[in-house]
């Protein structure tokens, strides 16, 4: 054997040593010790199946605007009051979409998907409610998570309320492309190798050199991250200023330019409806009962914009497919001040609602779900 060919072997029984070491020290360490060493992506992994997750049983602190949150997720990898292991009921009910669902910047009980199950356990413990929601999901990927958790994990859900948003349409149809229904990718991920994907999660999840890696960026992101945003910057914004911002990201811009819809915007609304039959003929399959849920967002009222056209598109689709169907648009109706409403219920200089925007649309949801209304009366 030549000395190279010897150096390699070296080279690898070493690392393979280290990662054991690596992965028993992080094991016996401190729940609080480990996650003052992860870093604040940590609890996103990746998802051979669905692209990506949130970790099981974690637990961090997430910044958003001006609010700090202490965020759980139970054994399945959802956004929970606590780390425990979810114990299933006769009805079981999830609800799934993107960061409004998972409820980013709030804890998990200040979520709409917490207050609903507040508001139904206080009734009867016949049911479990669980949030499967997770920042930049779209209809092409809950598709997919929906399949690996009703037919390779066999969770028994009862209910499903898919909750549809402005970007699903810009991200099925720029951000996501499925391999078949059961595998989803980015549009430049060419490595989606599930066992690359697992040792992946594995090393991010079980291991200090990894999360030493991560940490080591350009000192311009570095101290990006570091600088607190005060309470003040956020109290200074006005209706422009925030206007500025939303009407400048990618996935509104359908909303306020005709231009934009016509070019992408309409074909995107069409490729999500794409996703949600294939959804209802999955849960159909069975015997599983779905509502769809729209939530209005802020840059329609902030400027002025009618969302009748959202409205109609997806309420038709509903009737057609004999799907309960939830327009969340209630919150501004009886103000006349927009940008009173906006700070009020919204983190200010963002579209997602914080705490007190969440148990308004928690109320709508339950006043006009025929689902809960059942429960309730």
């Amino acid at each position: 054997m030549s000395k190279f060919i010897k150096k390699i072997i070296n080279i690898i029984i070493v690392f393979i040593i280290f990662i054991l070491f690596d992965v028993t020290l992080m094991f016996f360490l401190p729940i609080e010790i480990k996650n003052k060493i992860y870093d604040r992506k940590s609890h996103k992994i990746k998802s051979y199946y669905y692209h990506h997750d949130l970790r099981p049983n974690a637990s961090w602190v997430e910044n958003w605007g001006y609010q700090n949150s202490k965020i759980f997720t139970n054994n399945l990898g959802f956004k929970d009051r606590e780390n425990r292991n979810v114990e299933f009921k006769e009805n079981n009910i999830l609800f799934i979409g993107d960061s409004f669902t998972e409820g980013v910047g709030v804890e998990y009980q200040n979520t709409f998907v917490g207050k609903i199950e507040s508001r139904i356990k206080n009734i009867s413990n016949k049911y479990e409610i669980l949030n499967a929601g997770v920042v930049s999901y779209s209809p092409i990927i809950i598709l997919s998570k929906l399949n690996y958790l009703i037919n390779i994990k066999k969770i028994p859900i009862t209910k499903v309320f898919v909750v549809l948003c402005n970007g699903d349409i810009h991200d099925d149809l720029f951000r996501y492309k499925d391999i078949n229904e059961n595998y989803v990718v980015s549009h430049n991920d060419f490595l989606n190798i599930k066992i690359l994907v697992d040792i992946n999660n594995f090393l991010k999840s079980n291991t200090i050199t990894y999360q030493f890696i991560k940490r080591v960026t350009p000192l311009s992101n570095l101290f990006k991250n570091l600088k607190n945003q005060n309470n003040e910057d956020f109290e200074n914004y006005d209706l422009k200023k925030v206007l500025s911002i939303l009407n400048n990201k990618p996935d509104q811009r359908h909303i306020i330019d005709k231009q934009e819809f016509n070019k992408w915007g309409i074909r995107g609304l069409k490729r999500s409806k794409l996703y949600i039959e294939k959804i209802k003929e999955l849960l159909s399959e069975k015997e599983i009962e779905l509502s769809l849920i729209y939530l209005e967002e802020p840059i329609f009222m902030l400027n002025s914009i009618n969302s009748s056209f959202y409205y109609n598109y997806w309420n038709k689709f509903s009737k057609e497919n004999e799907i309960d169907f939830i327009f969340v648009n209630e919150y501004h109706k009886n103000e006349d001040d927009k940008f009173k409403i906006y700070k009020d219920l919204f983190f200010i200089g963002d579209n997602h609602f914080n705490d007190k925007g969440n148990k308004v649309v928690a109320e709508e949801i339950i006043r006009k779900s025929k689902y809960f209304q059942k429960i309730i009366n």
